[in-house]
């Protein structure tokens, strides 16, 4: 994995940052899209890299809904989410 994949732009930055301020919840699509002020096919364009190296979890729920959340369990996910309690203590 590079940094490239989970830094690609400004936007996926604020997606992962989102994420590791909320580890424990679950977001659909649309909720981030709002969240992020993005539009809701960016949010999957940008979620997309995050999903292919298991850093966040993504299933689609009944009727099409698209759901996120970090995947805790993936070691990569683990070391930002280190990384990110440890940045914010500066």
């Amino acid at each position: 994995m590079k940094l490239l994949d989970l830094f690609q732009s400004k936007a996926q930055v604020r997606l992962v940052e989102h994420l590791l301020q909320n580890p424990d919840k679950v977001f659909n699509q649309a909720g981030l899209a709002r969240v992020m002020d993005v539009s809701p096919s960016t949010v999957a364009r940008i979620a997309d890299p995050l999903v292919k190296c298991k850093v966040v979890l993504y299933e689609r729920y009944q009727k099409g809904m698209k759901i996120f959340a970090l995947n805790k369990e993936e070691p990569a996910a683990q070391n930002l989410i280190e990384f990110y309690n440890k940045i914010r203590q500066l």
